[in-house]
């Protein structure tokens, strides 16, 4: 070892007498013995000058590669599958008629307020509230509206995610990062009326402010949007839309609450219960008509001529936004009374013409239930209110990720196959709710059959083999329509057990139901599409059944209580099994015979 210093710290040592290649050659032609002086130090500048080209060709390969993962995310498969190049770069802009439309809505909206504030009358304002078509269509729009927002922008979110610069995890949030906000909008509209001392004319002004709010942010955002389609600051461009998301999910849901009040007030209670099964299917009509309408624009907009830029697309869509909010604001405007009437609704008369239909079989008889197992299938249907739109909320943002990603599918054409193939559960669900009202199907049956066909669904999602595209249509239109229906008999036993003056009542229900509903559509999309994105349709597909399988057990709980509870009571007569749904859902099964003369005795939790 000593020797071997020696020989490497000599030659430093010495006087240099050749610092390159060149040099040592020509001392070699010179000499017959090459010196150790002269070997030492070339040695050593001959190995410095291969280190350092190799470090500098190293360090170039860093920063090339540094630049490339700042570009894009962690390795997925929307990145490395989707050509961004395909996209295009048109942009259309927003004709002058647009402009004009806006700013000539808003001059008529402020002169019919000037007349109304002068005590005139909206133009459509109904003779009798309790009977009007108009106030009960605006109701259906305030719940339809979001989700038709949210679905239009589901086959663009992704295209519009990869074009600044983000990842399909990242669309997943821009769907679902106004969820929260919404539900924080609606807890502070609820401090905006007063239910005790209600204000009609106030009121009324809410409901027209609030949505021209919400139409000014979806103006901004997509004239912001569209104009800003082929700018650089593809960040600054991602966080201000996301800013523009939050802010316009929470004005809009603002006057979510006080609509409802006003609702409840005009709506006889015998017709609650029809209007609230056309409120959820207005509510999956929204998710299913969405991508449909977005094609129909995608189509306006391009006119046959080149692809549109998926940001200047964006732009469109929040252009239609805001003919939502202008639909909106019109019900607010023009159909709302300004003022209560003078006489009383009567909203609990019942008239003798009211057809046999509306009664419903039903072998749960969840009102003569003790209190025990009536919170235990509240608190059953609160879990499956997180478990299941986790579900639907994943489908309906994944599938059609992955009909792209995976087999190539024009992000247009997939919002219509996703339109037809979820079609069927609004199909389904109207013709259940057919079969029950004529007594041909019982209902815990139903509900565990409808539960259990998720888990059916799943099993195609999963891939085994190359299988084709439509093996994933199939599989969503199973665990859809399984879902829908499902979802109608969830709300509707929770409701009918729930009970006033308890922990368990409607309106702690009804809190804790839309909570477990928001945090589950919260995490849907994200979730959905970072499984996808990064593990794949199996992955995805695992996670899917795993859902349906918590949301299964939890509905085979509930009916197994309603089973065991009917063989422990056989005492139950025939006649509890008909009981008009209204009734069930609201009042209860007393009143009704009250309203009816007849005697009746308290129920055992009430005594």
């Amino acid at each position: 070892m000593r020797l071997v210093a020696i020989l490497l710290l000599y030659p430093c040592l010495a006087e240099l007498q050749c610092v390159s290649t060149d040099d040592l050659s020509c001392d070699r032609e010179g000499s017959d013995e090459l010196s150790l002086s002269q070997w030492g130090p070339g040695f050593l500048q001959e190995t410095y000058q291969v280190r350092e080209r190799e470090e500098r060709q190293l360090s170039v390969s860093v920063v090339t590669a540094t630049k490339a993962s700042a570009e894009k995310p962690l390795s997925s498969a929307s990145w490395e599958l989707i050509d961004r190049a395909l996209f295009g770069t048109r942009i259309v802009h927003f004709p002058w008629w647009v402009y004009a439309g806006v700013f000539g809505f808003f001059v008529i909206v402020f002169f019919h307020e000037v007349h109304v504030s002068r005590g005139g009358v909206p133009i459509c304002q109904p003779k009798r509230l309790e009977k009007s078509i108009g106030c009960q269509l605006m109701g259906l729009w305030t719940n339809a509206s979001p989700f038709v927002a949210m679905s239009m922008q589901v086959p663009i979110s992704l295209d519009f995610a990869l074009s600044l610069r983000q990842g399909a995890t990242s669309s997943g949030f821009f769907l679902s990062c106004g969820v929260i906000t919404g539900l924080c909008a609606m807890a502070a509209g609820k401090r905006l009326v007063d239910e005790e001392n209600w204000n009609q004319f106030y009121v009324r002004r809410l409901l027209i402010v609030i949505p021209l709010i919400a139409m000014g942010l979806s103006f901004a955002s997509a004239i912001f949007i569209n104009e800003t389609s082929g700018s650089e600051q593809v960040y600054l461009i991602w966080w201000v839309m996301i800013g523009f998301t939050v802010a316009g999910s929470f004005i809009g849901p603002l006057s979510v609450i006080p609509g409802i009040i006003f609702w409840t007030k005009i709506t006889k209670s015998k017709n609650r219960t029809f209007w609230m099964i056309l409120t959820q299917c207005a509510r999956n009509l929204g998710l299913v008509v969405g991508p449909g309408l977005f094609a129909i624009l995608r189509t306006a907009v391009t006119g046959g001529g080149d692809r549109v830029c998926p940001r200047s697309m964006m732009g469109w869509v929040n252009l239609t936004l805001l003919v939502f909010s202008l639909i909106s604001a019109s019900f607010g405007a023009f159909v709302m009374p300004a003022r209560m009437p003078d006489y009383p609704l009567n909203l609990e008369e019942d008239d003798e013409d009211d057809p046999d239909e509306l009664v419903m079989v039903s072998d749960a008889h969840l009102e003569a239930m003790p209190e025990p197992e009536r919170e235990r299938v509240v608190w059953n249907m609160i879990w499956y209110a997180f478990e299941r739109p986790f579900t639907l909320a994943a489908v309906e943002v994944s599938t059609l990720m992955m009909l792209e990603v995976y087999y190539g599918w024009d992000p247009y054409m997939t919002g219509i196959c996703f339109t037809a193939v979820c079609s069927l559960g609004i199909i389904m669900s109207i013709g259940t709710t057919v079969a029950l009202v004529k007594g041909w199907l019982v209902e815990s049956h139903v509900f565990i059959v409808s539960a259990a066909s998720s888990i059916l669904g799943c099993l195609f999602l999963v891939e085994i083999v190359p299988t084709p595209g439509w093996t994933l249509l199939i599989a969503d239109c199973i665990i859809y329509t399984g879902a829908t229906v499902a979802n109608g008999f969830a709300e509707g036993w929770a409701s009918r057990a729930a009970k006033e003056g308890t922990s368990f009542s409607n309106a702690e229900y009804r809190l804790r139901q839309l909570s477990a509903v928001t945090v589950s559509r919260f995490m849907g999309p994200i979730v959905g599409r970072f499984l996808v994105d990064y593990g794949g349709r199996n992955v995805y597909a695992v996670a899917q059944l795993v859902m349906c399988l918590m949301g299964t057990r939890t509905v085979y709980k509930t009916v197994g209580l309603i089973w065991r509870w009917n063989r422990a009571n056989p005492q139950v007569s025939a006649k509890d099994t008909e009981v008009p749904a209204a009734e069930k859902l609201l009042k209860g099964e007393e009143q009704s015979k009250i309203k009816n003369g007849s005697p009746i005795e308290a129920a055992p939790e009430d005594q």
